[in-house]
């Protein structure tokens, strides 16, 4: 039987390159925690992953914080909310798909066998050969899938800052909330005491025949009142903890230990006027980047559905060996696309490009609008506080007068606790406006996507955080 000849050098070149192109990837498996219990009850702010990520973001102070403000309740949420660890999923997933968009056309490879039923005499009946199959042209479609790719990369890329965004968005009004019901209960808790006092006095003119029985029903009556709303107000803080505690990522038995601080959500920047808010709206709203890079891939779809109209040649050189004669070979495939089907693929790509564009020029119109009324309802609410403001002074100036005369006894105590429970209500309803402030604060901020109350620390990179950290 005749030996196989051994293909020639210039078969051998492509064949190892071919090879080592083909080289599979080993697989490895990735298992998933299904059980995260333990894990779950574990965090604390003591992590060492935490502190390696409030390190890189630059943090000066020590970790843990005595007492926490919006700055460093959100550092705490970046590391611990899976939100981030999504969106930065979403992006490394979008980087695979823009190198695998950046890759040539693939190469090919076909082997032939055939067998003969007639031979020569001392001649294999079998003819071996392969062939490669090389496309060639075809870079408007490759760029044009690049282009794709990049956009929608780069979408990813900025939904991770929306998601460290949204995150301290999530934190920010729950620690809204919880210091609004905390607020609302020491002022009911100050009312009821109040009450108790006033229902004493009350009780003893009713006995010495000055009062009648139902000015003391109606004490009593206001007395329940305020225990109710102290149960109520109880549940209501309950539930901002746990909002508190779903924004951060944080065990509810763990962030009830956190030290809020009194001014944890201070102001840390002037109120911008309507141009400047309209502005800032503009250049820093996210999802107006991301609209704006979906045009782009829509765009980059277009230029590839036009591209695939374009007929397509791969060539196929071969080699045979047949019964002890070399045979080389080369041959043309062109495929040439449906006209129809292509012109239809194309009218596609424009009105999805044209949807694309129309939902970026409605955003902006959208964007501007929200800013305008935010900075019109801050306006309102900031009037609306200060008005409050001076009249709870006003009150606590008449407070302080009647307890000067009750000291000097030239007043009642009867007129003392009025006095006490109208300064009171001055203090709730200034309270309650600038709780209405910060919400409308916040509010600003969303329309913006810039931090008004204290600064927003930027996202680290949590794969060298990690490595800081040891993990």
């Amino acid at each position: 039987m005749p030996h196989f000849a051994r293909p020639g050098p210039r078969l051998v070149a492509p064949l190892v390159l071919l090879a080592s192109a083909c080289a599979p990837a080993v697989y490895a498996p990735r298992p998933i925690d299904e059980a995260p219990l333990q894990t779950y009850a574990a965090r604390a702010p003591a992590d060492s992953g935490l502190a390696a990520l409030v390190a890189a973001a630059g943090f000066d102070g020590a970790w843990p914080p005595e007492q926490w403000t919006l700055e460093t309740l959100t550092l705490a949420a970046l590391y611990f909310n899976p939100q981030i660890a999504t969106a930065r999923a979403q992006a490394e997933l979008a980087k695979a798909e823009l190198d695998s968009a950046a890759q040539g056309l693939p190469l090919g490879l076909r082997l032939a066998a055939e067998h003969h039923s007639r031979q020569l005499e001392g001649d294999s009946p079998w003819s071996l050969g392969l062939a490669l199959e090389l496309p060639l042209g075809g870079g408007d479609r490759r760029a044009a899938r690049i282009e794709r790719a990049s956009a929608l990369a780069q979408v990813s890329e900025v939904g991770v800052a929306e998601a460290a965004w949204q995150v301290r968005a999530l934190v920010r009004d729950a620690l809204i909330e919880l210091q609004d019901a905390r607020y609302a209960i020491g002022i009911v808790t100050q009312r009821l005491e109040a009450r108790q006092a006033m229902l004493a006095l009350v009780r003893a003119r009713v006995e010495a025949g000055m009062l009648s029985a139902r000015e003391l029903g109606e004490e009593r009556a206001a007395i329940a009142e305020q225990e109710s709303r102290l149960a109520a107000l109880g549940q209501r803080a309950q539930q901002a903890e746990a909002a508190l505690a779903a924004a951060l990522g944080l065990p509810l038995d763990t962030v009830r230990t956190l030290a809020i601080a009194p001014d944890a959500l201070s102001a840390g920047s002037a109120r911008p006027s309507a141009e400047e808010a309209r502005v800032n709206a503009l250049r820093n709203r996210l999802d107006l980047q991301q609209r704006l890079l979906a045009y782009g891939a829509a765009d980059a779809e277009v230029r590839l559905a036009i591209a695939q109209q374009n007929p397509s040649l791969s060539l196929s050189p071969g080699f045979l060996w047949d019964q002890g004669d070399r045979v080389w070979s080369l041959a043309t495939e062109l495929i040439v696309p449906r006209t129809a089907a292509g012109m239809a693929a194309v009218r596609e790509a424009v009105a999805r490009r044209e949807l694309a564009a129309q939902r970026f020029s409605a955003l902006q119109f959208e964007t501007l609008a929200q800013a305008e009324q935010a900075v019109a309802l801050l306006d309102t609410v900031s009037a609306q506080e200060r008005a409050a403001a001076q009249q709870a002074e006003q009150s606590e100036a008449q407070r302080a007068r009647v307890q000067r005369l009750f000291d000097a006894g030239a007043s009642g105590r009867l007129e003392l606790v009025a006095t006490q429970l109208s300064a009171i209500a001055a203090r709730e309803s200034a309270g309650a406006a600038a709780s209405q402030r910060l919400r409308a604060t916040a509010q600003l901020e969303n329309a913006m996507q810039k931090p008004l109350m204290g600064a927003f620390t930027r996202l680290p990179d949590s794969a060298r955080a990690a490595r800081e950290a040891g993990r």
